[in-house]
């Protein structure tokens, strides 16, 4: 019926069954025109731009449940629409404002702004098992719950089951509107749903498996109806796509008890400790079950239980390392020779562990922030403090040979001389902490000290150290989070008016890092190495950025209206002697990094 090529729309995209059906729409081919309530909040729509084809084909839009008219705009040329957004809370104060108006409400001004939209072919809405089955009629193991149960109001009401009473009431609203108005409505009813999660919040369902692995003492006496949260997008999208689909799908792999399901997890983890009783001493609640005839005939194939919580136990454990090691463990040969530690750069021994058995040290680890409100605090403390822990650790373990430590070309160049076309930076130069201090310099200032304690310290401890002094750094990301220096590309691309009266040194990653090991591997290095390929103004690199990319609106004006800040030059003659004589040419670095940016959904053109 439907074609991969069309604009749809997805309602509450930044939510765990949505996150993963934009995902799979956007796999297919499909424009997806998102609604969530804050697009400019990173927590809620970053995992969303980082999606393959985001960049071109997803649109975020920022829309309210309660506001009526609030999804015309969005919906307005859709062929489909996905209705996910629904609050999802088991434990409530005010069920009327916190569920049911946000469920009601929130799906009628949804249906509404689809009756005004003459392109709309089809609407799916996401209800739940708990708007089937909450009804008094008994469930035991001969009970088959299927597609003609629906929940009564007020069973869930007199049950005080408000979640359950909110999506029954939200449900029942949708097929009667949908019927006056004569709009084709689907429903795809899933039970609890698991999964791996693409969101960084915990969701509600996924809680229940994490609260089991989670130290918690017993287990409730309940049986649930899972389902894995790939099944349930994708089950969405055939919906939508299937020419005969129509009415109702249950969606529910299996019914089980958690009994089994912490049994389930002992297999697959034995040395997780789980909770070994119940946590009542009643009869354990019967398993039922429910048809999978008509999920099986949009052509949904069950991902089995075992599978769904063991996904589930493993993207718990991703989410919970550390700022974001997913980047790292998915690099060719992480998984045999990459060990990943937890260390504190304010925690002296923190490293001690890591450290020793290492025959040789980079120490990059520094906060790079140019706007600060605790200079102190937030840069120089865990700069030089950082920088003394790591060497401390160094001198405890015998196998080091050598440490090679990141430094700056802010701690270089910030001395009070002057900077002219004259004038030819090289390592000889020292920032000077005064100067640094007076101009409120503080990353320069953390830099500077940082790297002056690390030289004295070394001397002391007589430890074969070199440091690498890089200038702005660009070129492309590996981690999932924009990163300071290649903010001011983004800045340039991204709608500023103005560009800074600035000169920058600029250095591609890559060189900077492969600097970093001949560092270590050449025995003749020393001392410091400046890494500056090139200096430019911000108005060469706007135009540079015009010539790549001619379609790009950029900004046309300097920020002030004085003299452009005079260029001058870096020395690049003894980062020749490690062996890097070629440095990747700044056009190539400022194309890595635009590229770069688009592949992350950080822009998009």
């Amino acid at each position: 019926m439907m074609s991969g090529k069309e604009v749809v729309c997805v309602t509450g995209a930044s939510g765990y069954i949505a996150s993963w059906l934009v995902k799979l729409l956007l796999h297919r081919g499909y424009t997806v025109r998102a609604t969530v309530r804050d697009p400019s909040d990173p927590k809620k729509t970053e995992h969303l731009r980082t999606l393959d084809g985001a960049g071109e084909r997803l649109h975020l839009f920022k829309a309210d449940l309660l506001e009526e008219g609030s999804f015309d705009d969005v919906i307005d040329g859709c062929a489909g629409v996905f209705h996910t957004a629904s609050p999802f809370y088991l434990s409530v104060t005010d069920p009327q404002a916190e569920l049911i108006d946000p469920a009601v409400k929130g799906t009628l001004n949804v249906l509404k702004s689809c009756a005004k939209a003459s392109s709309v072919k089809r609407v799916i809405v996401t209800s739940s098992m708990v708007a089937v089955e909450q009804n008094g009629r008994p469930k035991n193991p001969d009970v088959v719950v299927d597609e003609t149960w629906f929940s009564i109001p007020e069973f869930c009401e007199k049950s005080k089951l408000w979640y359950p009473l909110s999506k029954t009431l939200a449900e029942e609203a949708a097929w009667k509107f949908s019927k006056e108005n004569g709009i084709d409505i689907v429903t795809i009813n899933p039970g609890m749903v698991i999964g791996p999660l693409l969101q960084p919040i915990l969701n509600t369902s996924s809680a229940t498996i994490l609260n089991l692995i989670n130290g918690s003492k017993t287990f409730p006496n309940a049986s649930v109806r899972w389902v894995n949260v790939k099944d349930v997008a994708l089950a969405h999208i055939l919906a939508y796509e299937v020419p005969s689909a129509s009415g109702r799908y249950c969606l529910v792999e299996r019914v089980a008890h958690y009994s089994e399901v912490v049994e389930i997890i002992r297999d697959l983890y034995p040395s997780i400790e789980l909770p070994e009783k119940c946590a009542d001493d009643k009869p354990y609640a019967p398993i039922y079950q429910v048809s999978k005839e008509r999920a099986k005939s949009l052509g949904v194939n069950f991902s089995p239980l075992e599978t769904s919580i063991k996904e589930t136990i493993e993207s718990l454990r991703d989410k919970a390392d550390p700022k974001r090691t997913k980047h790292l463990r998915e690099l060719d040969g992480a998984s045999e020779r990459l060990h990943l530690f937890k260390a504190d750069l304010m925690d002296e021994g923190s490293f001690d562990a890591a450290i020793d058995g290492c025959e040789g040290v980079f120490h990059a680890a520094s906060p790079v922030l140019f706007t600060v409100t605790y200079p102190k605090a937030e840069l120089i403390d865990p700069a030089v403090k950082g920088t003394l822990n790591v060497l401390r650790s160094c001198t405890k373990a015998a196998t080091v040979k050598r440490v090679v430590m990141t430094s700056s070309m802010a701690a270089v160049s910030n001395n009070g001389r002057p900077r002219t076309p004259e004038a030819v930076i090289d390592e000889t130069w020292f920032s000077i902490p005064e100067i640094c201090e007076n101009l409120k310099l503080w990353y320069a200032l953390s830099k500077t000290l940082a790297e002056e304690a690390a030289w004295k310290f070394s001397k002391d401890n007589g430890i074969d150290m070199v440091t690498l002094n890089p200038a702005m750094v660009i070129g492309p990301l590996l981690q999932p989070t924009l990163n300071a220096t290649c903010v001011d590309i983004f800045n340039l691309i991204n709608g500023s008016p103005t560009y800074p009266n600035l000169n920058f040194g600029w250095i591609h990653v890559k060189d900077v890092a492969t600097a970093h090991i001949l560092a270590f591997e050449v025995p003749s290095a020393r001392g410091r190495y400046c890494l500056v390929e090139r200096v430019l103004h911000f108005s060469e690199i706007v135009a540079i950025i015009h010539e790549l990319y001619p379609s790009l609106q950029l900004p046309n004006k300097c920020a002030d209206d004085k003299p452009f800040v005079p260029p001058y030059y870096f020395s690049n003659e003894k980062v020749k002697e490690l062996g890097l004589g070629n440095l990747i040419p700044f056009k190539s670095s400022l194309k890595d990094t635009i590229e770069s940016l688009r592949e992350k959904g950080f822009i998009s053109f």
